[in-house]
């Protein structure tokens, strides 16, 4: 060895191999929403309600399985501001059943 000269020392292979090297698989991606447009049968038979011309935001949310807190932030996103305790009109409602897969069938009085 000549005085001043530098060996390094032989590089170590690491036992394991590097984190982003692997690990778990993926999750398989989500199925879409049997609700999303155009993904319901014609011959299925889908969830049904009536409602009259007003409905009470929470009397919405009950028929449709929901809390009442997610059918005001329906009608919020549709650019209405109502409570729990407030009616909404026929066409309003039945844009929130639509998206949450319901359909919606006026009650005649």
């Amino acid at each position: 060895m000549i005085p001043g000269e530098f060996t390094p020392f032989p590089e170590k292979v690491p036992d394991t191999l590097p984190a982003a090297s692997g690990g778990p698989p993926a999750p398989p991606p989500k199925p879409p929403k049997l609700t999303a447009r155009d993904l319901l049968e014609p011959g299925e038979p889908a969830r049904r309600i009536f409602l009259a011309d007003y409905v009470l935001v929470k009397d919405l949310a009950e028929l449709l399985d929901l809390k009442p807190f997610k059918v005001v932030a329906d009608v919020l996103h549709l650019g209405q501001f109502k409570h729990a305790d407030e009616l909404i009109e026929f066409s309003t409602a039945a844009i929130i059943a639509q998206k949450h897969g319901y359909l919606v069938e006026r009650l005649i009085a």
